[in-house]
This record gives C-alpha cells, sequence and structure tokens, in this order.
C-alpha cells in the first residue's frame, strides 16, 4: 500500500519546494522510468534473437573492415551501432527519396530461395568516398548531394556485391545460407520484396574509413530470421541424430565393406642371388623355406591374417582356412 503523507508532511514538503530546499529533479530521478509499449504493434522478436543478431553481424564487421582496407588501401573500421525491431513501413519512410539499395536474395542448403529479401543500403557520403578512392582519389568527403552516374553505379553495384558474399558466410555457425546480390535499386519506393507492415530488423553499421563515417543499415525480414531458425534447429536435430556413436560406426563399416582388397596366399620363401634367378630356366626347382605339410600364409594387403592347408578343388588351387591371426 502507498505511504499516505500527513497534513504536517505536506506543508513542509510545500515549504521546501517554494524556499529551494528541495527541487522537482529529485523526485523526478526516483521515481521510476516505464516504458510505453504499443499494443497495436506486439514485437515479433525476442530478445535473445536481437543479441543472436549481434554476434552474427560483430562478426560480419570484421569480415567487412578487412575486405574494405583491401579493396581501397585505407585503414576501415567497421562496428555493429545499434540493431532493433521496427516495422518496414517505418523504415522505408525513413528514407530519402533516391538512395543506394541492394536488394538480397537468401538461398537455404536445400537450394531453395526465401520470397523476401534483404536489403543494405548504403548512405551516400559514404559511397562517394569509396568511389573517390576507387578512381584514385585519396577518398575525401563529396560535399554535395547529386544522383549517382552509371558508372559509379556499376562500382558501387561492384562492392555491394562483395560485401554481400561475405554476409553468407556469417551465418555459418546458426545454417549454412548463401547470400547473392541481385540488383541495385536507387529509388527506395520502388522495393515491393518486402510487404509494407512486415517487422524488420534493421541492423545500423558504423564504417569509418580515413577518419571518415558513413553508415551501411542492413533491414531483415522477420520471415527470413523464422526461416533459417528453424531450418537450423531442423538441421541440429538431424545431426543429433547422426551423433550417435553405433550409427557412426555402422555407416563407417557399410562404407568400407565394399573396399577390395588382395589376398595372397604364400607357400613358402627363399633368398637368392640375381646371378642365379638370371640363370633360372624352365624344369628348375626352388627349395622353399616351409616342409611340405607346413601351413600356407594367407596375406591381405601385405599384411598377415589368416594361415591354412594347400589342397586343390575341381581342377583349382585352394586355401583352405584353419586359423585366424588378425
Amino acid at each position: 500500500m502507498a505511504e499516505i503523507l500527513s497534513q504536517s508532511q505536506i506543508d513542509e514538503l510545500l515549504d521546501g519546494l517554494s524556499t529551494g530546499d528541495v527541487s522537482i529533479q529529485e523526485f523526478e530521478k526516483n521515481e521510476k522510468k516505464i516504458k510505453e509499449y504499443d499494443f497495436r504493434s506486439p514485437k515479433k522478436i525476442t530478445k535473445e534473437t536481437i543479441r543472436l543478431l549481434n554476434g552474427i553481424y560483430e562478426n560480419y564487421c570484421r569480415l567487412l573492415t578487412s575486405r574494405l582496407t583491401s579493396i581501397l588501401r585505407l585503414m576501415c573500421d567497421v562496428t555493429v551501432e545499434q540493431v532493433e525491431e521496427s516495422i518496414y513501413h517505418e523504415y522505408n519512410n525513413s528514407l530519402e527519396d533516391y538512395v543506394l539499395m541492394g536488394l538480397i536474395n537468401v538461398k537455404y542448403p536445400d537450394n531453395e530461395t526465401s520470397e523476401n529479401q534483404i536489403l543494405m543500403e548504403m548512405s551516400k557520403p559514404l559511397s562517394f568516398v569509396i568511389i573517390d578512392r576507387l578512381l584514385g582519389g585519396i577518398g575525401e568527403e563529396y560535399g554535395y548531394i547529386r544522383d549517382y552516374t552509371d558508372i559509379e553505379l556499376s562500382i558501387l553495384n561492384n562492392v555491394l556485391s562483395q560485401l554481400v558474399n561475405l554476409m553468407g558466410t556469417t551465418w555459418e555457425n546458426t545454417l549454412n545460407i548463401e547470400t547473392e546480390l541481385e540488383k541495385v535499386e536507387t529509388n527506395s519506393r520502388f522495393i515491393q520484396s518486402i510487404n509494407y507492415n512486415d517487422t524488420v530488423v534493421i541492423i545500423i553499421l558504423n564504417v569509418v574509413l580515413n577518419e571518415l563515417s558513413g553508415k551501411l543499415t542492413i533491414c531483415i525480414p522477420s520471415n527470413i530470421i523464422d526461416e533459417i531458425l528453424k531450418s537450423a534447429n531442423i538441421y541440429s536435430k538431424n545431426i543429433g541424430k547422426k551423433a550417435n556413436i553405433e550409427d557412426q560406426k555402422t555407416a563407417i563399416m557399410d562404407s568400407i565393406k565394399s573396399s577390395s582388397l588382395a589376398i595372397t596366399g604364400i607357400l613358402g620363401s627363399t633368398q637368392a642371388t640375381l646371378k642365379e634367378i638370371l640363370s633360372i630356366k624352365a624344369g628348375d626347382l626352388i627349395i622353399l623355406d616351409k616342409k611340405i605339410n607346413s601351413s600356407v600364409d594367407v596375406n591381405v594387403d601385405n599384411e598377415k591374417w589368416f594361415e591354412g592347408k594347400w589342397g586343390t578343388k575341381k581342377n583349382k588351387g585352394v586355401i583352405k582356412i584353419n586359423k585366424t591371426i588378425y
């Protein structure tokens, strides 16, 4: 039950506020902060998924840092600035009419391609620094806002394609997917691959090039995240079943049972000089080191596995196995 103040306490509090001994800010600090929740657009992405995406794209940032440094021959640093859930129309409305947006296809291990696409938007300051560097400049910031030329779009399309191909590798620990740049769109209003009211995750990457910063914004529809996590769960269950030791042994033995091996029966052996071997002719006798009633060694790929008795059956030489060695 809330504490009820007496009249004297109320008078003392009012006197303190009027004299300045007590400030309203002190009461505001002590008040519990309440975060508003919009029930008309409930959250669909869990905190665990947000943390998972944050970890995945931190690894992606390390790959981007290395790739951009090698492409531009400039020191580069890419970091995750923000990962948050949003509605696609809110994200789309925040974009300028003329943007540099890459549309990314996602292919799963079963070779199926997602109906939705991941979007990657590169800010104009960053894109013009990249263009300046690739065309022989020192990577200076471009002070004018204008549309891209066809040559500039071709250059940026090649750069985005390399960055997009790296994205799939960062998902390997969750699911081995492939990401491929389908095309580059310059008008955000023409993008129809995501429904207007779909839930999306917005990942903002901060890129620092030559002491200048720009943004890479990645928009992932919740449908793609659900598909990846569902496929990863099924895949991990299948791997768990195959992890049974007995099943592994059976599978290994089944795979090697069809292997071909050479079996050799050794009646005996002897030593001779090269001169004696060269003088051997038909009708000569070779004296072996075993008696006539001795067992015959049976070798499998030059390893002794069995001992047996030499004989004949249906006018063919045979060896009857009497003892297993190996």
